[in-house]
C-alpha cells in the first residue's frame, strides 16, 4: 500500500503536471481545444510515473452507484486483473473528478455552479456509501482559477474592446508563498491552504431549482434497496495540493486537489453556510 507521504508527493506532482500540460497547450495555440476529458491523459501519465501501474488506471469508468453516469478517472488495487471490464468496485481505491475554471464557473446557481456541486456531492456520496478515497481537481488559466474559482478580486482593464485581467508583477525570488484570498461562491466549499478543511450542510429545501434537489433528480441510484437519499447531506473538503498564489508572472496556469468526504452521523460539523 502507498503511504501518505508518497500519496502527497503524487498529488503535488499531478498539480504541477496539469499546469505544465495546460501551459504547453496554451503556448502552442491549442488552448481552445482543451476540455475536461483531455485532462485525464496528463493526470494518468503522472500517476503512472509515481509508481502506479498503468493497468490499475481506468479513464471514464461507468459509475457503480449512479445510472448512466461516468467517473473521470479511477485507480484499482493490484488484485484486479482487468480493471477496464471490472464491474465490482470492492477493490477500487481512488476516484477523481476534474473541472476547468472559466467565467461561467463563478456565476451563482447557474449551470457550471451546479456542475461543480454535482462533482463534489457525487464524490461525497461515493465516500458515504462505499468509503472510497475521492478527489476533486480544479484547474485552468492562472487568472481564471484566481478570479472565477478562488474569487480573488482583480482589477479589470479594457484592451481592444476585450476585458482582460492584468498580471500583478512580483519578485521571483520570494521564498514565502502569498496566501490565496478566497471571496467567491466557493469560499465556503473549499479551503485554499494545504490542510485546510471546509464543512458544509446541503439541504434539499435551500433552493428548488439548484443544488441538492436537481442533483437527486438527475442522479438515479442503481441499488435503491441499500442506498437512498435524504433531504440533508453533509460534506467535507480538504485541500491537499494547490498552486501557490502570487505567481501570475511565473505560471500560466493553476490547479488544486481536494479530498472529498461525507460527514456521517456523530461527526462534528460546522454550522450551515
Amino acid at each position: 500500500m502507498e503511504d501518505e507521504i508518497k500519496k502527497g508527493e503524487r498529488l503535488n506532482a499531478i498539480v504541477d503536471a496539469v499546469c505544465y500540460w495546460l501551459g504547453y497547450q496554451f503556448k502552442i495555440g491549442r488552448d481552445q481545444l482543451i476540455h475536461e476529458a483531455s485532462l485525464r491523459y496528463p493526470i494518468a501519465d503522472t500517476i503512472t510515473s509515481n509508481g502506479i501501474d498503468i493497468r490499475r488506471i481506468v479513464l471514464e469508468q461507468l459509475h457503480p452507484i449512479f445510472k448512466s453516469k461516468k467517473i473521470d478517472l479511477v485507480i484499482f488495487d493490484e488484485t484486479v486483473k482487468e480493471p477496464e471490464t471490472e464491474k465490482d468496485d470492492t477493490n477500487l481505491r481512488e476516484v477523481y473528478e476534474f473541472k476547468l475554471a472559466k467565467s461561467e464557473t463563478s456565476i451563482e446557481h447557474k449551470e457550471e455552479h451546479q456542475r461543480v456541486f454535482d462533482d463534489i456531492v457525487r464524490l461525497a456520496y461515493y465516500h458515504f456509501w462505499r468509503n472510497k478515497d475521492c478527489y476533486f481537481i480544479m484547474c485552468g488559466k492562472y487568472e481564471d482559477f484566481k478570479t472565477y474559482f478562488v474569487g480573488q478580486k482583480s482589477a479589470i482593464t479594457e484592451d481592444d474592446n476585450k476585458l482582460k485581467v492584468p498580471v500583478r508583477h512580483i519578485e521571483t525570488t520570494q521564498k514565502t508563498a502569498i496566501e490565496w484570498k478566497p471571496d467567491g461562491i466557493y469560499k465556503d466549499w473549499f479551503g485554499f491552504k494545504i490542510g485546510e478543511e471546509k464543512k458544509i450542510v446541503f439541504n434539499k429545501t435551500d433552493n428548488e431549482n439548484w443544488g441538492l434537489r436537481p442533483f437527486q433528480t438527475s442522479y438515479i441510484i442503481r441499488d435503491t434497496k441499500n442506498h437512498s437519499y435524504a433531504d440533508t447531506f453533509k460534506v467535507k473538503s480538504k485541500c491537499l495540493a494547490i498552486t501557490p498564489s502570487g505567481l501570475e508572472n511565473i505560471k500560466t496556469h493553476a490547479a488544486g486537489i481536494w479530498k472529498i468526504e461525507a460527514i456521517k452521523k456523530g461527526k462534528a460539523l460546522a454550522p450551515h453556510f
